[in-house]
């Protein structure tokens, strides 16, 4: 016994992308929801198939108009995995696809680099900026207490700390050390 595809079946499977240059002209104020709608509407034959529906049987289902909208889902969601595969192939050739190419290039990196291992790493950089900055306020907080604190000390203590601060060098630590405590 041969299963026969349903009207809505058939719907879904003909949905197919006939203008695949408004992936990349979906306007950037849209939410998600409104890109969908604009592909579906002006990328796939979407239109043209519920056309053709009415004027062949005088009206749509709501199961074939599901079936329409969710054949023409998968028909963009594929040409974005295609576009995203190319790009991470590097097959493709957007202003990002050449810019991940030369820089790939430029770090001497294999053409099989994930990008996605690219861009996981520039965000660790990033927290990791991010902890040096707060490292970086916090030890500036401390060294401020600790000459506060010290005021109180003998001058030449006070000038032995500010000593130690202005020290930016290992050899300058090293030659204060050698003041300070071989004395």
């Amino acid at each position: 016994m041969v299963n026969q595809l349903t009207t809505a079946q058939n719907l879904r499977k003909s949905v197919a992308l006939v203008k695949p240059e408004l992936l990349a002209q979906v306007p950037d104020d849209y939410s998600p929801r409104q890109v969908f709608n604009y592909l579906r509407h002006r990328a796939t034959n979407y239109e043209q198939l519920l056309e053709q529906h009415r004027q062949r049987y005088g009206n749509v289902t709501p199961a074939e108009n599901k079936a329409l909208t969710q054949g023409a889902a998968d028909v963009v969601i594929k040409a974005f995995r295609d576009e995203n595969i190319e790009l991470i192939n590097g097959r493709s050739n957007t202003p990002f696809a050449k810019f991940a190419r030369s820089l790939t290039e430029l770090l001497g990196l294999s053409s099989g680099v994930d990008l996605a291992m690219i861009h996981d790493a520039t965000k660790k950089l990033k927290q990791s900026q991010v902890m040096y900055r707060s490292w970086n306020e916090r030890y500036r907080r401390q060294r401020d207490l600790i000459l506060k604190v010290v005021e109180a000390a003998s001058p030449e203590i006070r000038q032995q700390v500010k000593d130690v601060y202005k020290a930016n060098s290992r050899a300058k630590l090293n030659a204060l050390e050698k003041e300070l405590f071989d004395a």
